[in-house]
C-alpha cells in the first residue's frame, strides 16, 4: 500500500504586502502629508473621545496594556530614556520611512500624551529637517 500524501500547507490569513516605498521626492511629500493627515485624524477622535464622553472610558487608569493613551503622560526626560532617534533629513526617503517606524515605536513605548508626542517628536529634528 503507497503511504498517504498529505495536502500542501496553506496559509489562512496572508498578511497585505507593505506599502511601496517612495522613490522621488514628490512621493515622499505625498506619503509625509498621508502620515500628518492619518495623526491629526487620530489626535481628534482621540480628543474627541476623552473629553468628558458617556461611560467611564476616559478616566485615569484608562491607559495601559489595552492601547489606550496615558492621561497623565510624561517628561520630555522620559521619553528622551527610550532613546529615540534624532533625524537630520538628509538620508533620503527609505529612511524616513525607517525612522517614523522606530520613532512610532518609541511613541508606545513612553506612552505620553498626544499632546507631548507630538511637542517631543519635534524636537527630534536637527539640521535640514528643521527647515521642512
Amino acid at each position: 500500500m503507497a503511504p498517504k500524501r498529505k495536502p500542501p500547507r496553506t496559509r489562512t490569513s496572508n498578511p497585505p504586502p507593505p506599502p511601496p516605498m517612495p522613490t522621488n521626492e514628490a512621493e515622499l511629500n505625498a506619503l509625509i502629508e498621508e502620515r500628518i493627515s492619518q495623526s491629526i485624524a487620530l489626535y481628534e477622535a482621540s480628543r474627541v473621545e476623552h473629553s468628558g464622553g458617556t461611560g467611564g472610558s476616559g478616566g485615569p487608569g484608562h491607559g495601559g496594556t489595552s492601547g489606550g493613551t496615558n492621561t497623565k503622560g510624561c517628561t520630555f526626560k522620559q521619553f528622551l530614556d527610550c532613546k529615540p532617534l534624532n533625524y537630520d533629513g538628509t538620508s533620503g526617503a527609505v529612511a524616513y520611512v525607517r525612522w517614523t517606524e522606530k520613532t512610532d515605536s518609541t511613541i508606545r513605548m513612553s506612552r505620553c500624551s498626544i499632546d507631548q508626542q507630538v511637542t517631543y517628536v519635534a524636537g527630534l529634528f536637527i539640521n535640514e529637517a528643521l527647515t521642512w
